[in-house]
């Protein structure tokens, strides 16, 4: 009955004003469908990306209120890498890399290597004189700049200034000139401050520069340095004392990889302590560790075993992964070194994949030979590219992480305002499609309106982004360490019970 009379009568004259009232709801939708599908249209790809990236990036529920930062800590003075290799007065025939630089023919060797390659790396100089030449030249240049330096500090700073709700404590050699170049927010302790500032010369170098017979493939930065007081046992007791007085709800350690230039006696001595107060913090705590640019095998394989397992995230770049899967017979060993360009998704996709499973912790509790460990989150960052992976139920808004991490990537290296989108200076270097997980069959079909991609690998989630990348890059060093702490601060830690071994 209803249908027979009710449909019929709905269309006749006497419901005109339900007509009209229709007409007007309908008309000023599609107009506004059909200007907000033009003015989408309108916009460049980079512009695209960014607002997609804005949509995506919500804060999360419970802000981290207090962090704890260590133990690294700086002066960066960078300088024009070609050029200041260029005035050392040594040859080089061919690139070679050093695991430690004697001399400053090592330096122009290791620096060679890399260049021609275009990947970021550290390395230490051995030689207090050597390195006094260096840093004499550098000084010497007409183009030198004094910034803040050490992944701790510039991770911590980044934080207060953009994070102002989180408190920031910060354990690291802090001398007059770190004193005065820090955030004033970041919370400094008395008990490491040193005389005169720890120093590290960065080599940048831009895309095209030439040295020799080499041409850069992209721009990135060579580091050397000659610490005292960075990987000492002072800062680091004085490090995990601050954890239990400062009561943090997020613990970041940095500089391990300085560790790798002591005796091994000495290190492996530290590589205890570290372990033992990592293994005293509350799991409830998430413990971030952002790696750096590693050399020794023997190092490196202490520092997967014995530190990667017992913190909840990690940061890492592509050199530094392709190495430890290099060193642990991970998969795709034969990507070390890192050649030019960035390795291919599916790949890294492959040796993430590996290392969480391998190194992460057991979301059953059934494994007895991984009891105590944490490892549930990594943060992977290359040039052209970003992808996060968690496991597990303690990590939550990651797509938000991942976008604001990606965001500042290109801001930060072409010195972009933050409320500023300038397209004229960033470019998309992906593909238009592309194999994100072979295993999966997963494949990427680039969007500018929605560039995000995620997927679940058994019980492992993958979320994928492509980046802008800076065209004419104003800086390189500490864009690293600002991504890691963006994408941490935007992601959101609970862990539910209390783990058994705790």
């Amino acid at each position: 009955m209803f249908s027979e009379t009710f449909v019929p009568s709905i269309f006749s004259y006497k419901h005109r004003l339900l007509h009209l009232s229709v007409l007007f709801f309908i008309v000023p939708y599609w107009y506004s469908h059909y200007n907000e599908q033009h003015r989408l249209s309108s916009y460049s790809v980079e512009t695209a990306m960014f607002l997609s990236w804005e949509r995506a990036i919500v804060k999360p529920g419970a802000m981290f209120k207090k962090a704890v930062i260590g133990f690294n800590c700086n002066v960066d003075l960078i300088v024009s890498g070609v050029r200041v290799v260029e005035a050392l007065n040594t040859t080089c025939s061919e690139g070679k890399d050093q695991e430690t630089l004697e001399s400053l023919a090592d330096l122009h060797q290791t620096f060679a290597h890399f260049f021609q390659r275009g990947a970021a790396a550290e390395r230490y100089m051995s030689s207090e004189d050597q390195f006094n030449l260096l840093v004499a030249e550098s000084e010497a240049s007409t183009r030198s700049h004094h910034h803040i330096g050490g992944n701790a500090a510039l991770m911590a700073d980044r934080i207060a200034a953009n994070f102002p709700s989180t408190e920031v404590y910060l354990v690291g050699p802090i001398g007059p000139r770190s004193q005065a170049l820090i955030h004033p927010s970041v919370k400094r302790t008395n008990s490491t401050r040193i005389l005169k500032d720890e120093l590290h010369v960065i080599l940048e170098y831009k895309q095209g520069e030439i040295l020799g017979d080499w041409v850069a493939p992209s721009s990135s930065r060579f580091i050397t340095s000659h610490d005292h007081f960075s990987g000492s046992m002072v800062v680091m007791e004085m490090f995990f004392k601050a954890i239990a007085q400062f009561r943090p709800d997020l613990v970041i350690i940095t500089g391990v990889h300085l560790l790798e230039f002591q005796s091994k006696e000495m290190r492996q001595e530290k590589m205890r302590l570290i372990k033992r107060n990592l293994l005293q913090i509350n799991p409830k705590t998430p413990i971030h560790l952002e790696l750096g640019s590693l050399a020794d095998e023997v190092f490196s394989t202490d520092v997967i075993n014995k530190i990667l397992p017992y913190v909840d995230s990690l940061g890492i770049n592509e050199q530094e992964l392709t190495f430890l899967s290099h060193i642990a017979n991970g998969p795709h060993m034969e990507e070390y070194p890192v050649q030019a360009g960035t390795v291919h998704v599916h790949k890294v996709v492959e040796m993430l994949h590996w290392l969480l499973k391998t190194y992460g912790r057991d979301p059953t509790g059934q494994n007895p030979n991984k009891a105590g460990y944490r490892l549930s989150r990594i943060h992977f960052h290359c040039l052209t590219y970003h992808i996060m992976v968690s496991s597990g139920t303690d990590w939550s808004n990651l797509a938000a992480g991942l976008a604001a991490g990606a965001r500042i990537a290109g801001r930060l290296s072409c010195n972009i305002g933050a409320n500023t989108i300038d397209s004229e200076l960033l470019e998309i270097r992906t593909a238009a499609n592309f194999v994100l997980d072979k295993k999966m069959e997963k494949n990427y079909q680039f969007e500018a309106h929605n560039p995000i991609a995620s997927w679940m690998r058994e019980d492992v989630l993958f979320v994928f982004t492509p980046v802008l990348v800076c065209r004419l890059p104003s800086k390189t060093v500490g864009i690293d360490d600002a991504i890691s702490a963006t994408g941490l601060l935007y992601s959101q830690f609970y862990r539910l019970g209390r783990p058994t071994h705790w």
